[in-house]
């Protein structure tokens, strides 16, 4: 109910801003709020890009310099959780690719949510082949969703790290001595790996969710290198104990559990990191009707979070000016959606009428828009879709803006209207494993 409320006052209000400009300045209103997100996104866009290239610089620079040091090995106690459902189809090759880490003081736990597939028989062989291999079978009728299996999981784990991987993850051996030092400063409570669809999926829509993937990488260092709120995207994601236990654990109302995490971890100052050279691997999804269920989950999630969270956020006690904008300049991928809509209805409604349009702005916007995400798309897989040719990466950028757009806006604005006139959210529901030959 607080969120409906929230959510419709601040469309109203929105309005009402919107009224006032109209009375104001000799411009249409929604143009100038169009203007203003549109000045944002390039702005954000290009403080991320300069950030890398003077990382990039710094780094190339480092190569011919002498070897520093490192100081003490810090190699704390980890609790790796992997949640699953009905997951008989991958949680075997999963669990059997963790016991191949090359780390000397982890468990893996995997938390059975109930299932009523062939899991708990996979596992239990499983279990007599790995001793310390870990399973917490919930019964029927516990509270749903992930968050609530992971809350149920906590009080088992002593680690000093929560790990929580999904069921279809592939690591390599060395992954723990590789993230974990991120999380070595007192001040940081999380860190994230980068994640990667698995390079022997081909098709549309795995190779249009590779590149979003590595869109994200591409803006998660950005946002880790100006100090801005990078967030924990569920697999691949860990977490010291203390700083899960200082914010209370998941939050079992959430329907993305670790956009909602990371909010209350930045809330709590701790700082949560990136880390780009640790790797996840992970299924694309591979249907659209799987994929528009994930995304809508997403949008209503993300958009939820920011309304739950809406006036901490906004407190400059608990977050830092970057963080701030930086949270700012991501609101507008929900807000763009919004805007161009109310600028569509505007303008039909004026031209029925008689009155004055505006086709070429609003063509001049959407152009501008799709624009920046296509110079966004090629340098991210410039830098983290190494695989593809400058050529490949040219044609593909333009395939997966319009892949992004033809869905994204349409999940957007299904999950607004679901958060301003539902009473309950959405109920939370897992991204189907297929499974596959090719290792």
């Amino acid at each position: 109910m607080r969120n409906r409320l929230l959510l419709i006052g601040l469309t109203v209000l929105t309005w009402v801003s919107l009224r006032v400009i109209d009375f104001v300045l000799p411009w249409p209103a929604i143009c100038v709020l169009l203007s203003i997100t549109l000045f944002i996104m390039i702005a954000h866009s290009a403080w991320l890009l300069m950030a890398q290239r003077r990382e990039r610089k710094q780094i190339a620079l480092a190569v011919n310099l002498p070897e520093i040091i490192a100081g003490p090995l810090w190699e704390p106690s980890v609790d790796i959780l992997i949640p699953a459902k009905n997951e008989a189809r991958v949680i075997e090759k999963t669990v059997r690719n963790f016991f191949k880490l090359d780390y000397p003081c982890y468990s893996v736990t995997v938390i059975d949510d109930a299932s009523d597939d062939d899991m708990p028989e996979v596992l239990l062989r499983l279990q007599n082949e790995f001793s310390n291999l870990k399973v917490l079978r919930r019964a029927k009728g516990s509270v749903p969703g992930k968050s609530a299996g992971l809350n149920d999981a906590l009080p088992g784990c002593s680690a000093e790290v929560i790990a929580v991987f999904d069921a279809d993850a592939f690591v390599e051996p060395d992954f723990l001595r590789k993230v974990l030092p991120n999380l070595q400063p007192e001040n940081v409570g999380a860190v994230q790996a980068q994640k990667k669809i698995f390079l022997h999926q081909s098709g549309f829509l795995p190779s249009c969710q590779a590149s979003e993937y590595a869109l994200d990488t591409y803006f998660q260092v950005g946002r880790d290198l100006i100090g801005g709120a990078v967030e924990l995207r569920g697999n691949g994601e860990l977490m010291k104990r203390a700083a899960l236990i200082d914010v209370g654990g998941w939050n079992n109302k959430a329907i993305t559990d670790d956009l909602d995490l990371t909010m209350r971890l930045l809330l709590a100052k701790w700082d949560v990191k990136f880390s780009p050279e640790t790797i996840v691997w992970e299924e694309a999804v591979t249907t659209l009707k799987g994929l528009i269920r994930q995304r809508r989950r997403w949008a209503e999630g993300s958009i939820r979070r920011y309304l739950d969270y809406i006036f901490p956020l906004n407190s400059p006690s608990r977050l830092s000016m970057v963080q701030r904008l930086d949270i700012l300049a991501f609101l507008s991928e929900f807000a763009i959606p919004g805007l161009m809509l109310l600028e569509f209805i505007s303008e039909v409604i004026s031209f029925a009428s008689g009155g004055v349009t505006h086709p070429k702005f609003m063509l001049i916007v959407a152009g501008m828009v799709f624009l920046i995400s296509i110079v966004n798309f090629f340098i991210a897989m410039r830098f983290y879709r190494t695989e593809l040719t400058i050529g490949e990466a040219l044609v593909h950028c333009f395939e997966v803006n319009f892949y992004v757009y033809a869905h994204w806006i349409p999940c957007v604005l299904v999950s607004f209207l679901n958060v301003a006139f539902r009473q309950q959210a959405s109920k939370w529901h897992r991204t189907e494993h297929l499974g596959s030959s090719t290792s």
